[in-house]
């Protein structure tokens, strides 16, 4: 395996490969979402949910401006990332790749965008990823998860143009001093339903335990049911245990879990990373008869837990649409960009329609001057 990629224009960058996030050396940029750790991508090594053939991670140093990345590929077969095949699920379309694909980073993790702090650096991550398919005999390299500027880095970095969709949204918000800051975020035509709700989820009995860390995994067998039941309801069967087991090692992870005389009635699982809070996945007990206000009463009890932890921001992950516009959160469009190891204007063409059956089910969210 190539241990340094060719000079770029301008800037020189090295790039060395590891089979073990852990040997790669430090990194100068300072994680900005837990997906993008070293203890995410440890873990992901050791998931079996999403079919990952193979690893490598690639530590990437631009020796001009003194920045370092690293990589994480995952070389996945076809239709082994569930989350992709939820997107596929959600437009109603048939697989859309030829063959297997080497994700930089996975779909599963909400943000990517490891390799784009500076031209060269993106530069650098698509000649090694289109390298290393080749090698592998994927079909692509495909980078999700990304904001338009990373997006747009990454689509001018390839020898040919790659191709850049948008395939998901992401919702955020800010938390506020208090909980009635929070209150106050949400629009005035939704906020006295959404006070609703979590009054009778409190006059319910519901209580909040939030476990963090490890002490999440003793509840995680009745979680990961409740989150796939979730799931499953949209489509998808979504979640391993394996896969928010070894996520627990992520620094900051949390289950914010809704009980009822020691029942686990419903959860948020994500992680407080620097300022915010990230909810990453849900589950909700269906047949308990809180169900119809838990949802809606750990959304509040969530934002009252990361201002008691200062936090300034919370993350609600992507999708759900209607639920999470109602409680005040913006959206903020996600894309990938794929570069193929050899032409394919039929896979090509399938993405592009994805996108735009996606693009559907989002349009109507969308705030003025966010464009899919």
């Amino acid at each position: 395996m190539p241990t340094t990629l060719a000079p770029q224009p301008a800037s020189q960058v090295t790039a060395r490969w590891h089979t073990d996030v852990d040997a790669a050396p430090p990194d100068t940029q300072r994680p900005p979402h837990p997906s993008r750790t070293r203890a995410w991508a440890k873990a992901w090594q050791q998931v079996t949910t999403e079919r990952v053939l193979s690893h490598q991670h690639v530590h990437l140093f631009d020796e001009t401006a003194g920045i370092s990345e690293t990589v994480s590929y995952y070389h996945v077969d076809p239709g082994g990332s569930p989350y992709w095949n939820s997107q596929e699920t959600d437009a109603a379309m048939a697989p859309v790749w030829p063959g297997p694909v080497l994700w930089a980073g996975s779909p599963h993790a909400e943000y990517g965008g490891a390799g784009t702090s500076t031209s060269p650096l993106a530069r650098a991550a698509i000649s090694a990823g289109q390298d290393l398919a080749a090698q592998y005999g994927a079909c692509a390299v495909a980078f999700p998860g990304l904001t338009t500027a990373q997006a747009a880095l990454l689509s001018e970095a390839g020898p040919d143009t790659p191709l850049n969709i948008a395939t998901d949204v992401a919702f955020t918000r800010p938390l506020g001093n208090d909980l009635d800051s929070w209150w106050a975020g949400i629009p005035t035509r939704y906020r006295r339903e959404a006070r609703r709700q979590w009054r009778r989820g409190t006059e319910a009995g519901l209580l909040l335990r939030p476990l963090t860390g490890t002490s999440i995994r003793a509840a995680l067998g009745t979680f990961t049911d409740l989150a796939n039941g979730t799931a499953d309801r949209h489509g998808t069967h979504l979640y391993g245990h394996e896969m928010l087991y070894h996520l627990t090692d992520v620094p900051g992870a949390v289950l914010l879990a809704a009980t009822h005389d020691q029942h686990l009635v419903g959860g948020l699982y994500g992680w407080l990373h620097h300022d915010c809070l990230y909810l990453w996945a849900s589950g909700i007990d269906y047949s308990h008869p809180a169900a119809r206000w838990t949802y809606t009463w750990l959304m509040g009890e969530a934002a009252r837990w990361a201002i008691d932890h200062h936090a300034t921001r919370i993350d609600a992950g992507r999708w759900n649409c209607r639920a999470k516009t109602h409680l005040g959160y913006q959206p903020q469009i996600l894309r990938t960009v794929v570069s193929f190891t050899q032409p394919n204007q039929t896979a090509a063409a399938a993405l592009t329609r994805l996108s735009s059956r996606l693009e559907v089910s989002a349009t109507p969210y969308l705030t003025s001057g966010i464009r899919w």
